[in-house]
């Protein structure tokens, strides 16, 4: 096709995983298309909670998260930018006795795998740790390393350090077809714009079960609108980010004294538009549990709200895998709105397993195979 544009590889999807992804391929010295539907990210990747979070981690989830945290202090080294990063601790509080017991089972699991980043604590220690808190409080459990950053700006790192490794962004770029044959990929833009390439990574987050679709590859993807809120600037009175156990609430206070917050709060979603409204019931919701657990937020004056598209699978884990129809092309979706902490780590090794070399931790928990159906 004489009117294409040929690469290596065609990422599609350009958040935080496809620029992580092609930031690390583009330095392995391939030439890598990063294909964007919209002017620039703009639904999970820059609109998230911003948290690094090890606390509370899917087991299959943790060696790459805890090997992901281990890149966030070294940002600056890898992306000329810290991207906001601030170690302040995450403490998820046991309002009760038989949440401090899961937590010790919890904390006993998570030792057994051999990682010791999770400690339980004592309602004392939490009380200092947190001491805005009202709630009732059996003890907790801390990972005092993790933290939180600020999503869009880690975006525009991860994004411009792959420009600049060689990586060619196309945007308002939406992809309507891919078709694979003898002589690889062939990618179709709603706009008649074609490239073509020898493998295709499916970074599309709550949209890459469509992609999969096309090669009749079967992913549980469903998209979710999950809201936020900000307040304007206080006085600082929290410093770790806090969850209670079986409440909806993911609570920090920021740099600049603004607090966030979040809890998987839904909000109205039209797929077709592909935009977001939110949901007033819901917002109150959060509102008053904040409010239940932290009465100082009664003062407080909530200055923004939003919601950002994620896509979440049946079982909350994400895909990160070769597709079980069509060699050369990968997946690499479904973070379930957890996927922020781990982007470092996770360009590291979809690099690897793209290259044909083994990657440096297992993804076999992330393999395709777990959705087959049994005969």
């Amino acid at each position: 096709m004489n009117n294409a544009k040929s690469a290596d590889i065609i990422i599609v999807g350009a958040g935080l995983m496809g620029a992580s992804i092609a930031l690390s391929l583009s330095k392995a010295g391939k030439k890598v298309f990063l294909l964007e539907k919209e002017v620039c990210a703009c639904h999970a990747s820059a609109v998230n909670a911003g948290g690094l979070r090890r606390l509370n981690r899917a087991l299959e989830e943790i060696p790459i998260s805890v090997a992901a945290m281990e890149m966030w202090p070294q940002l600056p080294k890898i992306v000329g930018n810290d991207c906001g990063f601030q170690p302040v601790g995450q403490v998820r509080i046991a309002p009760d006795e038989k949440s401090m017991t899961l937590f010790e089972k919890r904390v006993t699991e998570v030792e057994a795998l051999g990682f010791f980043h999770e400690e339980l604590v004592s309602s004392a220690e939490i009380k200092q740790l947190v001491p805005a808190y009202t709630g009732s409080c059996k003890g907790g459990i801390v990972a005092r390393s993790d933290g939180h950053a600020l999503p869009a700006q880690a975006l525009r790192a991860f994004f411009n350090t792959a420009c600049s490794a060689g990586t060619e962004p196309f945007t308002r770029c939406k992809v309507v077809d891919i078709s694979h044959g003898k002589e690889g990929f062939t990618v179709v833009a709603e706009d008649g714009r074609l490239f073509t390439s020898e493998v295709v990574i499916n970074c599309a987050g709550a949209w890459g079960k469509s992609i999969a679709t096309l090669f009749n590859d079967q992913l549980p993807i469903e998209p979710v609108a999950l809201s936020m809120m900000v307040t304007a600037r206080m006085k600082r009175f929290i410093h770790p980010v806090v969850g209670v156990h079986g409440r909806k609430l993911s609570f920090k206070q920021m740099a600049n004294g603004t607090v966030v917050i979040g809890g998987a709060h839904k909000a109205f979603l039209d797929k077709t538009k592909e935009k977001t409204t939110i949901s007033i019931s819901e917002v109150r919701k959060s509102a008053e549990t904040v409010m239940k657990y932290f009465p100082i937020m009664a003062k407080a004056s909530i200055v923004r709200c939003w919601a950002g598209i994620e896509g979440v699978m049946s079982d909350g884990l994400p895909v990160i895998d070769q597709s079980q129809t069509t060699p050369g092309l990968f997946h690499v979706c479904g973070f379930s709105a957890h996927g922020f902490q781990l982007s470092p780590m996770i360009g590291r090794l979809v690099s690897s397993l793209v290259l044909g070399k083994k990657p440096e931790l297992s993804l076999a928990a992330f393999s395709m195979n777990r959705f087959k159906i049994p005969d």
